[in-house]
């Protein structure tokens, strides 16, 4: 045999060894090769997959333009491909790099138990109470009072509002139980009346509210029936009102708003507050306000009267401090005036704190009520109200307001400053649970959140809320990695983990 024909032979076997390398998958024949053939054999293998990854990477470049063209058109059903069915050359480049086992679905093996990756602990940690015992309490009285309207137990409702009115009856956040069953009692009306007014349909409603007229004729002497339909038509002109000014309002809208008001206010004339001890015929006197000629010239006696009869109703005050503002019935003046009589007469069940809850109204709802606040008075107050009323539903809603109404950017010799200040040691002496529907009902500070909108679920919106706001509040010691442990002793920062 001439050597040109052995060289031929001996190269056709040494590349059939290495083609059997290659195809034994561990690489068990290789092993029986001698070491310069293994080295051969790995180094041509690296090298064809190095080949092979160059290839699929500029077969993806390529595909590039046809997918931007792709995506214009078909948007939608993009959206619902993944990657890989977007790109074959890159699932089979995957599926040939990533030796993973049938079903793997994520970052953990499908044999690795979870005990061993245990997951990302929350930077705040806080337990949730959903839902807090007031909006449990405030749920149950309503259904109460519907229940008894729809049976027709007008005495029954009657009675239970009447004792309720009398002992001063609150729930865990502090409403008055007798309102609740009232407003219970006129929830299908109301709602009724509702879309009545959507559809224009003035007469619809006079219809609804005459099937409580007739109630109300049964039983002529009971104030109490004649409260609800009272209560009835102030929420009929509030639904022909909505939102926008009297000006602004359409004749219909106007007639019909008039014709509610005049009617709860031919009502109230009947029943005086104080002859009947009844905070709830003082409520609509004040509802009745912005119906009156002159209602500057009565605004803060009204409300004397209603706050003299149930001081212990703090959203009494606050709505005094609502209807104080310029853009209502009052001045800046009349306000801090007001606000500060209203804690001398408070002083023995408040402390300082009526003085909080008037400007609590205000501030909700206008910035400029920080014009003639005293902060040092303020800070005082929310003291006092905590040292009274410490339940989590009362920290819960001074905590919202100082870490959420007046929570971000501010001077930092301001006032607004001074109160939002109050969150760390409202959370750290006090607050030990999340109340989500009361940062829910908040009302917002007057920049954005986040540039995307809000949860539309009331929960997981007052939940983000509180522990966005406390975040917020604690960033520096959250910065270096700390996080915020809640429980029943109080707040701690632990180191994170």
């Amino acid at each position: 045999m001439c050597l040109h024909h052995r060289r031929s032979v001996a190269q056709r076997r040494d590349r059939h060894k290495r083609r059997t390398c290659r195809k034994a998958e561990p690489c068990q024949r290789a092993r029986a090769c001698p070491p310069k053939v293994q080295i051969r054999c790995q180094c041509f293998h690296f090298r064809n997959m190095l080949s092979h990854i160059a290839r699929q990477i500029r077969a993806m470049v390529s595909a590039i333009p046809a997918m931007c063209r792709l995506l214009a058109p078909n948007r939608g059903q993009v959206d619902a491909m993944t990657l890989r069915q977007l790109l074959p050359n890159l699932r089979s480049l995957s599926e040939r790099l990533s030796n993973r086992p049938e079903g793997f679905s994520g970052g953990q093996s499908a044999d690795m138990p979870s005990a061993l990756v245990p997951p990302l602990r929350p930077r705040v940690d806080i337990p949730v109470c959903d839902p807090g015992p007031d909006a449990e309490a405030a749920t149950r009285l309503r259904a109460r009072g519907q229940f008894l309207a729809r049976q027709d137990d007008w005495d029954r409702l009657a009675q239970e509002i009447r004792e309720a009115e009398s002992a001063r009856a609150l729930t865990p956040g502090l409403f008055a139980k007798a309102a609740l069953l009232a407003e219970g009692a006129r929830t299908d009306i109301k709602e009724a009346v509702r879309q009545a007014v959507a559809e224009d349909e003035a007469r619809a409603v006079r219809v609804m509210l005459a099937s409580l007229e007739v109630v109300r004729e049964d039983m002529p002497d009971c104030p109490v029936i004649a409260l609800v339909l009272a209560l009835a038509h102030v929420d009929a002109a509030q639904a022909w009102r909505g939102t926008r000014s009297l000006a602004a309002l359409p004749d219909l809208n106007r007639e019909e708003y008039a014709r509610h008001m005049a009617s709860a206010t031919a009502l109230n004339d009947l029943f005086d507050p104080f002859e009947h001890d009844s905070p709830l015929w003082a409520t609509v006197r004040c509802a009745v306000l912005e119906a009156d000629p002159h209602p500057r010239q009565r605004v803060a006696d009204d409300y004397e009267d209603l706050i003299d009869l149930d001081p212990g109703n703090p959203h009494h005050l606050s709505n005094l401090g609502r209807n104080l503002r310029p853009s209502t019935f009052g001045t800046w003046e009349q306000l801090d005036q007001q606000a500060r009589r209203t804690a001398a007469r408070t002083a023995d069940v408040w402390g300082v704190g009526g003085y909080v809850w008037v400007y609590y109204g205000a501030l909700c709802a206008d910035a400029g009520a920080y014009r003639r606040l005293d902060a040092e008075l303020f800070v005082e107050g929310l003291h006092d109200i905590l040292a009274r009323h410490g339940s989590q539903d009362m920290v819960n809603r001074l905590a919202a307001f100082a870490g959420l109404t007046l929570g971000g950017p501010a001077d930092p010799a301001s006032a607004r400053r001074r109160i939002a200040d109050c969150l760390g040691w409202i959370a750290q002496d006090h607050l030990r649970e999340v109340h989500p529907m009361i940062w829910a009902d908040a009302a917002l500070p007057p920049r954005p959140l986040r540039d995307t909108p809000e949860d539309t679920d009331p929960i997981r919106r007052g939940r983000m809320r509180a522990i966005s706001s406390l975040a917020e509040f604690y960033a520096p010691a959250l910065d270096t990695g700390r996080r915020l442990v809640f429980e029943p002793e109080g707040m701690r920062i632990t180191k994170g983990d």
